[in-house]
């Protein structure tokens, strides 16, 4: 994919995460749109067998591509009140399709168990098949479809409509299609979807092109963000947000106003001893707090983006936050313990995007004490919250740690080293040396003292 961005403000610093919320969920209403079609006669369409395949995965260009698009061409300037010009060809539209198939099935309907989509860029035509697989019942486990959409003054009209070997006519297909419009029109995401048709100034399809200019005004991107938010911030979770953002506001303020660094140990103290005092559930809080560090340390991600604008009333002071004098090590082990507390939520997914936007930017190389920064992380983040009695123990251990070494080793100096440095000293990621050296690494890992209490 390839996004050009015209003339936009440099302030714009808006986030992934609305992008990615959006776009996931604006597919989530085209799915719901066509499966509210077949209501007409599914015991007609429905089938024994998919004509397209299950269980799709993603390929490694197709993942190449996605973070292309990710960490080359932050989403965040789609927002920006200017045209926008995105162009895709069939292959980054189908590797699209595959993820977001992915999201759906797990996340959305109770009863749809897995999807599968493709679609072909004609001229002037999108063609769009697929399969559903739903729970069995007496009518058949799957619903197959091909759709076919026109252009039509910078819109998209379906044009023809197959649902398994029945050929709907559009004399059926579009007051059915206007009545289930006016019945999504209720549901939040369908909102999210006609933003972003509205926002479509410009649309051209070609054989494997299509091209979209859309603009995006300041009442489209609130609708995003407060849906982005409600999607993925409920109610408790917003109330602890703005607690451990406060303390941590605390913390920083009470420091010296000279002061420009600090140790990651002087902030986990502080806010897992709240945490501890507390009476919540140590799971959710201790995902609160690895958030609002993830925050507080990637200036990819702002607070303001998940718990809304009162949170600029209590910003922390700017801090360099280290370990062994590093400013890179606390990234890597919070985002990564982030990600991991998060894990099967789309909260891990958002994060996963951030933590690849600031490595990218980091241009460091391949690194083995981001490595074992990473893995620490990991292994924190599930701590954190693999059960009720392993949180509230973590809790424990940073509310008292003294020192970095009990769960950060002694990694020395930034080592990043290039592609061909990496060939040249370890052949490859199967080679003995470089499996020995990661072998080494989680030796060290296991014999840390946070690894030795659970």
């Amino acid at each position: 994919m390839k996004i050009f961005v015209d003339n936009y403000p440099e302030q714009t610093r808006l986030s992934i995460l609305f992008a990615m919320k959006f776009f996931k969920y604006t597919i989530s209403s085209l799915f719901l749109l066509l499966l509210s079609l077949p209501l007409l006669g599914s015991f007609i369409v429905l089938e024994e067998t998919a004509t397209y395949p299950m269980n799709r995965q993603l390929n490694p260009e197709q993942i190449s591509s996605i973070e292309d698009m990710l960490i080359e061409y932050d989403p965040r300037y789609l927002f920006n009140n200017n045209d926008q010009s995105i162009e895709l060809n069939e292959a980054e539209s189908n590797a699209l399709l595959v993820y977001f198939s992915q999201q759906l099935d797990n996340n959305n309907f109770d009863w749809l168990t897995d999807s599968s989509m493709s679609v072909e860029l004609l001229p002037d035509t999108i063609r769009l098949v697929g399969s559903f697989a739903i729970k069995p019942n007496l009518f058949g486990r799957y619903l197959n479809f091909e759709a076919s959409f026109n252009e039509l003054d910078n819109k998209l009209i379906l044009h023809e409509l197959r649902l398994g070997d029945l050929k709907v006519p559009a004399l059926i297909f579009r007051p059915l299609l206007n009545y289930s419009q006016k019945e999504l029109a209720r549901n939040n995401n369908y909102l999210l979807m006609s933003s972003m048709l509205r926002s479509i100034k410009h649309l051209e399809i070609r054989e494997n092109y299509l091209g979209l200019t859309v603009n995006w005004t300041s009442e489209d991107f609130d609708l995003v963000r407060e849906e982005a938010r409600r999607l993925l911030i409920d109610q408790t979770t917003h109330k602890q947000l703005i607690t451990f953002q406060n303390h941590l506001t605390s913390i920083t303020t009470a420091m010296a106003p000279e002061a420009r660094s600090i140790s990651l140990n002087a902030l986990l103290v502080p806010l897992f001893s709240l945490a501890l005092e507390s009476t919540g559930d140590p799971i959710e809080e201790n995902q609160a707090i690895l958030l609002i560090l993830s925050a507080f340390l990637l200036d990819e991600l702002a607070i303001e983006d998940l718990v809304g604008p009162e949170s600029a009333a209590t910003m922390p002071k700017p801090l360099r936050v280290t370990l062994e004098s590093r400013d890179d090590l606390p990234r890597h082990i919070i985002a990564s313990a982030a990600i991991a507390a998060y894990a099967d939520n789309d909260m891990a997914n958002i994060l996963s995007i951030y933590k690849e936007v600031h490595d990218s930017r980091s241009n460091s190389g391949f690194s083995f004490s981001d490595i074992t920064a990473n893995q620490i992380g990991t292994r924190i983040g599930e701590l954190a919250t693999s059960n009720q009695n392993s949180a509230i123990q973590l809790q424990r251990f940073f509310a008292g740690v003294e020192l970095e070494s009990e769960y950060m080793p002694p990694v020395g100096r930034p080592d990043g080293i290039s592609e061909a440095e990496f060939t040249a000293q370890y052949g490859s990621r199967s080679s003995y040396t470089y499996l020995n050296r990661l072998a080494t690494i989680e030796t060290t890992i296991e014999q840390l003292p946070i690894f030795q209490r659970f």
